[in-house]
């Protein structure tokens, strides 16, 4: 069938939105048609060159749909159901899954290396992950799919398999925030406010949101956190100002920046016995992080983490609780919407600093 697609052609060139030929699912996979897509940061970082994507290819990982149609053996869903596509699997069988210490599915790391569905000019088109969600159809495999009620809405969703599910898991999962601790957050994107109300939820008591831009405070705050700081303000060090709050070093640290120098204060500002720094934030590729040998004298812990370490069979429907439930704000991250026609604008109000999330209708 035809379709409609957001492609990006080449490194550093805006998105092409065009006609693409998409086949018809095979065994195990569904024909998913798209309702919205968000725009993460990783997606701009793949159009710059500094995420690993061969190009020409179909970007987008944060999606909601409802399936059309399903290939030879696939039982799960159906057409009319309304879904939400994962871009981490479980199969339960391998031994990372078996192991119940990551999120990471043996069977991702071919995401990479399987055939695409897509055609476009002729030629075969890529996909950054399995779900490329800037296709206004596209074909996954069923055991990606989350089948969830109608009542909420694509939008809110599409943010739950990249934005939330990453800032929930980094929390919960990889540094294991608890009640009463203290944690600092670099970075005050979708990521960093999905970890500031992550850390809300699992109790910890001061939740430190750090920033260059400080019209960032009110929505730092509105999403958990209980002091911000602004990280060029002039005047004394930011390590000063954060143990001066804290009374001392903090229990949690999270980069949601990914650059090398964040990550090394980060890493400087958490406890040297007990403290854990998550690198959630992706670093451009190529690039290198060097820190002092007497970091790891003592026990502090450097974490990364893909998708907060998530398991999307049980993470998955336990993030739509508590948004039913009102222990995490979803919708209040989406700053506008776009039509696929307008992705690059979307785009532009990220390098902007104007968005936090904007979503793609369809």
């Amino acid at each position: 069938m035809l379709t409609k697609a957001a492609i990006a052609p080449r490194t550093g060139q805006r998105l092409i939105i065009e006609e693409i030929e998409v086949r018809a699912p095979q065994a195990g996979e569904v024909l998913v048609a798209m309702k919205a897509s968000g725009l993460c940061h990783t997606d701009l970082s793949a159009i710059e060159g500094k995420f690993p994507v061969k190009l020409p290819a179909v970007l987008g990982h944060e999606g909601s749909g409802i399936v059309v149609e399903c290939g030879a053996g696939v039982s799960a869903v159906a057409p009319g159901d309304h879904v939400i596509l994962n871009n981490t699997a479980h199969c339960g069988e391998c031994r990372p899954c078996r192991s119940g210490r990551t999120g990471y599915c043996a069977a991702m790391a071919m995401d990479g290396r399987a055939p695409s569905p897509f055609t476009w000019r002729g030629e075969p088109l890529g996909r950054m992950g399995p779900a490329a969600s800037f296709s206004a159809h596209t074909i996954i495999d069923a055991g990606r799919l989350t089948r969830i009620n109608e009542t909420i809405t694509p939008e809110v969703a599409a943010l739950i398999p990249c934005g939330v599910m990453t800032g929930y898991g980094a929390v919960h999962h990889v540094a294991k925030v608890e009640k009463g601790s203290s944690v600092l957050v670099f970075g005050m994107g979708s990521i960093g406010l999905n970890v500031l109300q992550a850390s809300r939820l699992a109790g910890a008591a001061s939740i430190i949101a750090i920033d260059t831009n400080p019209t960032k405070e009110g929505v730092a705050r509105a999403f958990g956190a209980t002091h911000f700081l602004n990280s060029k303000e002039p005047g004394e060090p930011l390590d000063k100002r954060v143990k001066s709050l804290l009374g001392g070093f903090a229990d949690h640290a999270f980069d949601c920046v990914g650059h090398p120098a964040v990550v090394r204060q980060a890493l400087s500002l958490v406890n040297p016995y007990w403290g854990v720094m998550v690198a959630v934030g992706i670093a451009p590729v190529g690039e290198e992080i060097a820190v002092p040998a007497s970091t790891f004298y003592v026990g502090r812990t450097m974490r990364g983490t893909f998708m907060g370490d998530c398991n999307p069979l049980v993470d998955t429907p336990l993030i739509i609780e508590h948004y039913q439930t009102g222990k995490l704000a979803i919708d209040q991250l989406i700053t506008h919407r776009v039509s696929l026609d307008d992705i690059n604008t979307g785009f532009d109000l990220m390098k902007s600093g104007e968005s936090v999330r904007t979503v793609v209708v369809f």
